[in-house]
């Protein structure tokens, strides 16, 4: 009697399911056999043909294996899928039918839903729901925190991997429960910030009544407005100061080419001096723990040359009207 191979099925990584060996014609008593001495069960009714180690792509597959037909993967690492690389990745939350049940394996979860799950993104086997969609269901179903979900919310806006139209259509889909951290990261965003750092800079300017008018996230280009000198996360054109919210969580690295991206940001500040433009450094840590000593550093800075004759930097949306930013 001729030996049944393992099955290679598409997309699945090498890997199968216990109905898809028992098509292929192995029996219950050979799959257990096989388990305990030359395959490796990676998830529960979800083998792989080998003990050796599995990347993440095939430990994704077999997750959702284990989860069923017509799971959906959502939250967290959904988002990472999606190339918003700040998310976490240490669970795997999938949306299956109402019909179905609710179950949970280590770091895996399935959860029961009624709401339709559109897919936006298939890796192999798995089914991946749009960015605003996992966004909603980590902010009802995660475990990560509201500053996480704002987080997030903020990165896949900036990133520009949704829009705050698509994000305000799917939250009114959703339960109320849980969707306050995306509705203010919403709101940050269309206010400015690109992040929670530059949110939290912004709310601590803004408590100063002294202080000019700061714009977050404003393209500060050359007179002739052909070369971008940067886009800081504050400017205050009265004083021609930038001010640079730096965080080696979101900063450290190394990018595609082996560039050391704590040291590029670094040495990007490096430029505005070149073009007249101060350029305060703070660090996010400060504005949580020092917030007063943080706000005198930038006060002491900014008033000191509120005033300073109009420097070669055009600034934002200003080009077409030929305002200058102070500096």
């Amino acid at each position: 009697m001729r030996t049944p191979e393992f099955p290679d099925v598409e997309g699945q990584f090498g890997l199968a399911t216990r109905e898809q060996l028992k098509v292929a014609g192995f029996t219950r008593a050979a799959v257990r056999h096989a388990a305990g001495r030359d395959w490796r069960q990676v998830r529960p009714g979800v083998y792989a043909p080998h003990r050796g180690p599995l990347d993440a792509d095939t430990r994704l597959a077999a997750a959702a294996l284990w989860a069923g037909p017509h799971a959906v993967l959502t939250g967290a690492l959904a988002l990472h899928r999606h190339g918003i690389h700040q998310a976490d990745t240490s669970q795997a939350l999938f949306l299956v039918p109402a019909t179905a049940r609710s179950r949970q394996d280590g770091r895996a979860r399935t959860i029961r839903s009624a709401r339709p799950a559109r897919v936006a993104l298939h890796v192999g086997c798995v089914m991946v729901v749009s960015v605003e969609r996992a966004l909603t269901d980590l902010a009802n179903h995660g475990d990560g925190g509201a500053d996480t979900v704002q987080a997030l919310t903020l990165a896949a806006l900036q990133q520009r991997r949704t829009t705050p139209a698509r994000i305000e259509a799917q939250l009114d889909a959703a339960p109320r429960r849980g969707s306050a951290p995306v509705r203010r990261a919403v709101e940050l965003f269309l206010r400015g910030a690109w992040s929670l750092p530059e949110a939290s800079l912004a709310e601590l300017v803004a408590d100063d009544d002294e202080l000019p008018p700061m714009l977050q996230n404003v393209t500060l280009r050359s007179p002739d407005g052909t070369t971008v000198i940067g886009v800081p996360d504050g400017f205050f054109p009265d004083a021609g100061v930038a001010v640079q919210v730096h965080s080696r969580e979101f900063h450290s690295g190394y990018d595609e080419d082996g560039t050391d991206l704590w040291s590029m940001t670094v040495e990007g500040d490096g430029i505005y001096p070149e073009h007249d433009v101060i350029c305060l450094g703070v660090m996010p840590r400060s504005i949580h723990r020092r917030p007063d000593r943080t706000l005198a550093r930038i006060r002491t800075v900014v008033l000191r040359n509120v005033g300073r004759s109009d420097g070669p930097v055009l600034f934002g949306d200003d080009l077409c009207g030929g305002r200058r930013a102070a500096g």
